[in-house]
């Protein structure tokens, strides 16, 4: 048997390599979601609440990133997916329905309303396209408010057949944010995520290489908003009241933005950080200090989008870049097909 060249023997340790970062981001995945799963076992009961808001948050700021961070479509209309996915969700679960098949059939109902929404909307580009994602936003939101069936605009109050129960809603609220990190993770290393990563850097160069832009922007904004309705779902059933202004409101759609811009845009933990960030400042600040944590998060943003466009996680790779010695580049599961971590 002949020995391995210095080529070949270079080639098998960067596949070695390149191996091992894939795994990384599903082992660290893992190992957040048992830590998670095990504070409220150990002292963090009465913190549950920040925690269940945090993921839920997060889980919509990862939902977000995967049409808005991988394929550069800027969208202020995902409040609308929440919204709807809350809904759906109340009126089964009110109907008897178990609350997880609701879950399920709150992201089917949104991944069906995002390609209503989407074949139009997608025909735009740039600015045209975050403006008409606008006016879908507010439109649904004045329908819903004249909708008497769901209460109009005084709210639907949501009627379980069972005991209040903090720490499942927590568990449940883990589940779907560890589905939406374990999505995010599976669509960075694919194929797929490359062609979305191909239509936010040139889509007419992509459309040139055999990508579908409109397909695949379809693709995304669907499963965007499937992950975004359950985390809609979840909520609705442990707020057990929702209204239109509370769900469908543009702050929520500005919110669900803004995270992964703080994070990172296009990174698999950009929008984990981002969605940390403000379950923290927006549960802790704004009830002991009305205003601040807007004034706060308004602040962040500017000085993100002056000093950092990479966010906190191009922040963090400048820094270890300079304590490393070495250049900052970009870094993750897959740096060399261009997505970072």
């Amino acid at each position: 048997m002949n020995a391995a060249t210095p080529a070949q023997g270079t080639t098998g340790a960067s596949l070695a390599a390149t191996g091992r970062a894939s795994a990384a981001p599903v082992a660290i995945t893992l190992a957040l979601a048992a830590l998670l799963a095990v504070l409220p076992v150990t002292g963090w009961e009465g913190n549950l609440r920040l925690l269940f808001t945090t993921l839920i948050w997060t889980t919509a700021s990862i939902a977000w990133n995967l049409l808005g961070g991988f394929a550069g479509q800027v969208s202020f209309g995902f409040a609308v997916f929440y919204g709807l996915g809350a809904y759906t969700a109340a009126l089964l679960i009110t109907s008897g329905v178990h609350p997880y098949p609701s879950f399920l059939a709150a992201a089917v109902v949104a991944a069906l309303a995002s390609l209503v929404i989407g074949v139009p909307t997608f025909r735009l580009r740039g600015p045209y396209f975050a403006i008409a994602t606008i006016g879908v936003n507010e439109a649904i939101r004045v329908v819903m408010n004249n909708l008497q069936f769901i209460g109009a605009a005084s709210g639907y109050r949501v009627v379980e057949r069972a005991p209040f129960n903090m720490a499942e809603h927590y568990y449940s609220a883990l589940a779907i944010f560890t589905l939406a990190l374990l999505t995010s993770i599976a669509v960075a290393r694919s194929r797929f995520g490359l062609a979305l990563q191909a239509i936010r850097d040139d889509e007419d160069a992509a459309a040139d290489v055999g990508v579908n832009p409109f397909t695949h922007k379809l693709a995304a904004h669907a499963l965007a908003a499937a992950l975004t309705a359950m985390a809609g779902g979840v909520y609705a059933r442990y707020a057990a009241f929702i209204d239109p202004a509370g769900v469908f409101g543009f702050n929520n759609s500005v919110s669900i933005l803004l995270m992964p811009v703080i994070g990172g845009l296009g990174t698999i933990w950009g929008p984990v950080i981002g969605g940390a960030v403000f379950g923290i400042v927006q549960e802790e600040l704004a009830a002991r200090f009305t205003g601040l944590h807007l004034g706060l998060y308004g602040a962040l943003l500017i000085l993100v989008i002056l000093f950092e466009p990479g966010g906190i996680t191009g922040l963090a790779r400048r820094l270890a870049a300079v304590l490393t010695g070495r250049r900052a580049t970009a870094s993750g599961p897959i740096a060399a097909k261009g997505v970072r971590g």
